[in-house]
């Protein structure tokens, strides 16, 4: 389900709803939440995750079948971003720098999109992700 924002002009612009996880260095503290990003078309989309990741571009790394984690793909070459340790569901563990987006993944003919996480994705996050923070990339 995709939930819509109105623009300036009064017309609805659809919103995707993401799951966010970081640990930002000046805070040191966990920061964890949902946030809703413009959702026009796929160049939007783009730019919206880009923007909060504060990256140039992303990687999409599989968490399960149903959702992907989105990264800063040159978080390797950064400073001060968090180091994370993750196991899926499905037994894989990957270790992810920086600030971690979660998307539903919806199959179309051509592609994979994204789509919004729900409330029950981010219960099971809270109960049940095997996440760990290994640091903080230097």
């Amino acid at each position: 389900m995709i939930s819509l924002k109105e623009n300036r002009n009064g017309e609805n612009m659809p919103q995707l709803k993401l799951y966010y996880i970081d640990f930002p260095e000046q805070q040191m503290q966990y920061d964890v939440g949902t946030v809703k990003i413009n959702n026009d078309n796929l160049t939007v989309q783009n730019a919206e995750i880009c923007r909060i990741l504060n990256a140039e571009s992303y990687d999409i790394a599989d968490y399960s079948d149903e959702i992907s984690i989105l990264v800063d793909d040159a978080g390797f070459y950064k400073s001060g971003l968090p180091i994370w340790k993750i196991h899926t569901p499905d037994g894989q563990t990957l270790e992810l720098i920086g600030k971690l987006l979660f998307v539903r993944n919806i199959e179309t003919e051509y592609s994979t999109d994204f789509t919004d996480i729900r409330a029950e994705d981010i219960f099971n996050f809270r109960i049940g992700m095997e996440i760990e923070l290994l640091g903080i990339k230097k």
